[in-house]
């Protein structure tokens, strides 16, 4: 006889994890007619601005946008530092590692290294590596037995478990435009040249607010820039944002976390009210905002059952749950020296870059590389770029499934050595940890309609629980309850069963 079940469904999305892929880009460039002829090439420099992100037809993952770079050179019978500026165009495919029913998919675009090479006095070519990062969820629905129904069997006994998991209940995504008019220095001079910008966007706070997502976050910017005057300045400074998201069909319990993706970017020295304004430098960026809204939830289910009546046959499936979610946070102080080759006089700009990171053991490996500006004794302007590997002690490593990113969110300390320029500078890296259990339950079953031959069993039964039983596992065996052999026993609990003492086992009639 078959044997119904009550059954319980869950609807959310899980994560899923792709690796990473890489692409490289170039672009040649002319020299415009108004500026003079390239003597030497200084530094380039680079924001990626990732437009479009999609699985093709053939399941690969497609990034497409361009790299805004800015290729500072000294020009020939001119005096001072003048830049180029132009967009590399490009297009990523990362092979066969994007399932059909990937949804909510986003990548995340990371330049690797830029730099320039002059083909002749008036023409450039750039070359720029990107690592792309995927993202996206599946949606999984999943109907287990809870229970038995109203007319189930009464001497069928069920085995119920419980398990929590953290599941994605939803994706909400904004574009937005931020526009800051940034005030130079009155006591220097205006500015004559945006030379390039540097920008780092990161979230601070996501809270679920009724049905609305508010979201903030904090844009690093840097702009380096040429005065009137021919010096060059830097202007640093941390902008605040917030948006407001649609948050509908979100329980207020529901934890929330952002991520930003920058679109375009566009710096222009003057202001709404005085366009030709040298001491003010507008900067508008085109961003998009991904919140990804995170729910707990209990997952009730029947790990096994039998009957006291009769032998059962029970129909199994898998049921695969993500738990035991960590996310953490370390900071590790890195000391580096980047060596010039000549005698620095200054440093006017300091990039800290972070790629990849890697979990093993009980430490995570950073990527990551440093960037320095600066002026010689002879006060002639040059770069140096080192990349390196950082080491992180942390304990989270050790869990199955551990992603992580690295940031230089901190202070960056420079220090004029004889062989370079020291950095000190902080790297935080956060990990996100999880484990993948798999659990088998019980989706169907029946009982055997001929009735069993009681007598043939015995009608006392004692014995030990060996340190590998449980109650359960014997009970199962003789075809009884759990309940009956602690109350023939008189036991309240099955952590009180001594392992070396005798139990009578009750017969079900």
């Amino acid at each position: 006889m078959e044997l119904n079940f009550k059954k319980v469904s869950h609807d959310y999305y899980e994560p899923l994890q792709f690796t990473p892929f890489s692409c490289e880009t170039m672009r040649e460039n002319i020299v415009p007619d108004s500026c003079g002829d390239i003597a030497r090439i200084v530094d380039t420099t680079g924001l990626v601005c990732l437009t479009s992100c999609e699985l093709t037809g053939d399941g690969r993952f497609c990034a497409s946008g361009s790299v805004e770079a800015s290729v500072l050179y000294i020009p020939e019978k001119e005096e001072g530092t003048r830049a180029l500026h132009f967009q590399i165009p490009f297009q990523c495919y990362g092979e066969g590692q994007g399932p059909a029913d990937c949804e909510f998919l986003d990548i995340r675009g990371e330049l690797h290294s830029i730099d320039t090479r002059v083909l002749n006095p008036r023409k450039v070519l750039t070359r720029a590596s990107l690592t792309l990062y995927p993202s996206g969820c599946r949606h999984a629905a999943v109907s287990v037995c809870t229970e038995m129904a109203e007319d189930g069997e009464e001497s069928v006994q069920l085995l119920r478990e419980k398990r929590e998991t953290r599941v994605v209940a939803g994706v909400r995504e904004k574009e937005f435009t931020f526009t800051e008019e940034l005030p130079l220095s009155p006591g220097r001079g205006g500015a004559e040249e945006i030379l390039s910008t540097r920008l780092d966007v990161r979230g601070t706070d996501s809270k679920l607010i009724g049905n609305k997502l508010v979201v903030k976050g904090l844009i690093s910017a840097a702009i380096l820039y040429r005065e009137s005057g021919g010096r060059l300045a830097l202007l640093q400074q941390d902008l605040p944002f917030s948006q407001i998201l649609e948050g509908g069909g979100f329980d207020e319990d529901c934890e929330s976390e952002a991520a930003y993706r920058l679109l375009s970017a566009e710096c222009r020295i003057g202001g709404e009210s005085g366009p030709d304004d040298a001491y003010v430098v507008t900067m508008t960026l085109l961003l998009k905002a991904r919140v990804t809204v995170w729910r707990g939830e209990e997952v009730s289910f029947i790990a096994d059952l039998y009957s006291t009546a009769a032998p059962v046959s029970c129909q199994m499936m898998e049921l695969e749950l993500s738990e035991d979610a960590q996310k953490s946070t370390r900071r590790q102080n890195v000391r580096e020296l980047l060596e010039t080759g000549v005698p620095v006089k200054a440093v006017l700009d300091t990039e800290i870059g972070c790629g990849a990171v890697q979990a093993s053991g009980s430490e995570v490996r950073i990527a990551a590389w440093a960037r320095c500006l600066y002026m010689d004794e002879n006060d002639v302007l040059g770069s140096v770029r080192r990349e390196f590997t950082v080491s992180c002690p942390t304990e989270a490593a050790d869990a199955a499934g551990c992603q992580g990113e690295a940031a230089c969110h901190g202070d960056v300390i420079t220090n004029i050595m004889p062989e370079g320029i020291e950095l000190r500078f902080p790297l935080d890296c956060t990990l996100s940890a999880s484990s993948r259990r798999r659990y088998l339950c019980v989706s169907g079953g029946e009982t055997d309609e001929e009735e069993p031959d009681k007598e043939a069993m015995p009608s006392l039964i004692l014995r030990k629980l060996s340190p590998e039983e449980t109650l359960w596992s014997v009970a199962k065996q003789y075809r009884t309850t759990r309940k009956g052999i602690l109350e023939v026993n008189e036991l309240a609990e099955e952590s009180q069963i001594p392992h070396d003492r005798l139990l009578l086992i009750p017969r079900t009639r």
